[in-house]
């Protein structure tokens, strides 16, 4: 089959188009692609150097992000520390006075008390004439200042507190005893066997003594009255001498335990019952059993002796005596327990209080101890001035009562009923002159209603006026039972009237 006419067509026209186009030179084709070439490595160039830019950009802006990040962090962190460095070091001024103002108040506290204390002592050393007895009162006195001076250092230098409060329960100790020395040289004046002679005036009263020092009673308290009085004052002088060697023996526990708890960090904040689980707590349980046999001893003996001491008023030196002891054992143990329960409850609701954060209980229930014992010794000077007076030594001393105060209103209500009734007697006087009555006599509930100093106004008044006052006094056996006045008028020789004024 031949080609179609079709076909035939097309190649005629592809031949005359191929004979009417001009011949193209194969230089301007390289030319031409390499132009191609070039304007695409060109773009291509282009193109990448612009995206190296934009990614120089890129890096650029997140460096400096990060700057400003990092400086913008140290900045906050500068402020911060500013501003911790500022709040501590107001934290510290803020303690630093309230230390300063806490050691103002308990050296004021502590001279005041020293003073007292040497002025009384002073009243005692002018007035020396018991010796045997004032010495011992003397070494009493020395109790507050002791208190007062310990605490106040202790204040001062923490770390020395251990130690002054050794010395401290020491002398407590010591003063207990010494009490007790004292009451038995009032009774004896230094004669042991005079004060078991009074007591065995009072054998039938004495309690037995206890069985644990029945090896110690020479002679058997069952064999006489005298050896039964023998037998109880050796039993009050041990329990009161114990407490002199086991207190400083506690006290020196006390603060061996308290160093190695600091030191080695036994102390649990978080848990309220820490105290009572620290040797501490045991060894305050065994100083006050040491206490009450002490004043066991005492109090036993006071009762013995209650009646013959009665004159110079030992219950209110016991109290003056027993109040620093007791009063400042617990006093320190509540204040310790408190604190531990407090810095407890404030370790769990993680409430932390900056300007104590730094001292543990035990420092700040020490520090509270101290300046209330300041405080509290004031008191008990002026306590010491008042029951140990040096009157009560001096010879022919005979024991007052304090009356009670009194504004003189019952006296003032007497004067002005007597003042209101004057025309009552000036009606009465007038009556007797006109009847010619021979006597003159002022009724007794009138005199009676007068005071003191109005009735010695009236007896010169009517001297003067021709009446002669004759004033008998009646005392009677009992020193508290009021003198009675009892004033009678006569008639001496009546030579002229009366003047309601003169006899006002």
């Amino acid at each position: 089959m031949g080609p179609s006419a079709e076909d035939t067509g097309r190649e005629g026209l592809h031949r005359s188009a191929t004979i009417a186009a001009p011949p193209v030179s194969s230089s301007r084709l390289e030319w031409v692609w390499t132009s191609i070439r070039f304007c695409n490595t060109f773009a291509v160039t282009i193109l990448a150097i612009c995206v190296v830019w934009i990614f120089i950009q890129l890096q650029y802006i997140t460096y400096s992000l990060n700057q400003e990040s990092d400086r913008i962090d140290n900045l906050l962190t500068q402020i911060q520390q500013h501003q911790s460095e500022q709040i501590q070091e107001l934290d510290q001024k803020v303690e630093s006075n309230h230390s300063l103002t806490l050691y103002q108040m308990a050296g004021t506290f502590t001279l005041i008390t020293c003073l007292l204390t040497m002025f009384h002592m002073s009243t005692h050393l002018r007035n020396y004439h018991e010796p045997i007895v004032q010495k011992k009162i003397v070494t009493i006195l020395w109790m507050s200042p002791i208190y007062s001076v310990t605490a106040f250092l202790s204040l001062l230098f923490p770390s020395a507190g251990g130690y002054l409060g050794v010395i401290r329960d020491f002398y407590e100790a010591y003063t207990v005893y010494t009490f007790l020395a004292l009451l038995i040289a009032i009774l004896g004046r230094g004669d042991r066997d005079a004060v078991v002679r009074v007591l065995a005036q009072h054998a039938n009263h004495l309690r037995k003594p206890t069985a644990c020092l029945s090896s110690c009673y020479h002679p058997p308290p069952e064999s006489s009255d005298e050896a039964m009085a023998n037998a109880v004052l050796y039993e009050c002088q041990v329990l009161a001498m114990q407490f002199v060697f086991f207190r400083p023996i506690t006290s020196i526990a006390s603060f061996v335990a308290l160093t190695l708890m600091q030191n080695y960090g036994d102390d649990d904040g978080n848990d309220p019952w820490s105290f009572y689980k620290t040797p501490n707590f045991y060894i305050a349980m065994v100083t006050n059993v040491t206490v009450f046999l002490a004043f066991t001893g005492l109090l036993k003996f006071y009762h013995a002796v209650r009646d013959d001491l009665l004159w110079c008023q030992p219950f209110s030196k016991f109290m003056a005596i027993k109040g620093v002891v007791f009063l400042t054992f617990w006093q320190g143990l509540l204040i310790a327990i408190f604190v531990s329960v407090h810095d407890a409850h404030n370790n769990n609701s993680g409430s932390v209080n900056t300007t104590s954060a730094a001292k543990t209980a035990q420092e700040q229930a020490a520090e509270i101890q101290h300046i209330l014992i300041c405080l509290e010794m004031v008191f008990f000077s002026i306590a010491h001035l008042c029951v140990f007076p040096a009157e009560e030594w001096e010879p022919d001393y005979r024991p007052t009562e304090m009356q009670a105060p009194s504004m003189g209103i019952k006296d003032f209500a007497r004067d002005v009923s007597f003042i209101m009734s004057s025309g009552k007697r000036r009606r009465e006087a007038a009556t007797r002159k006109a009847g010619g009555e021979p006597s003159l006599s002022v009724p007794q509930e009138e005199v009676d209603d007068v005071g003191d100093d109005a009735k010695n106004a009236l007896g010169g008044k009517l001297g003067h006026g021709g009446l002669s006052p004759e004033t008998e006094r009646h005392e009677s056996d009992d020193d508290d039972d009021p003198l009675s006045l009892q004033v009678s008028y006569q008639r001496s020789d009546i030579s002229s009237s009366i003047d309601e004024r003169t006899i006002i």
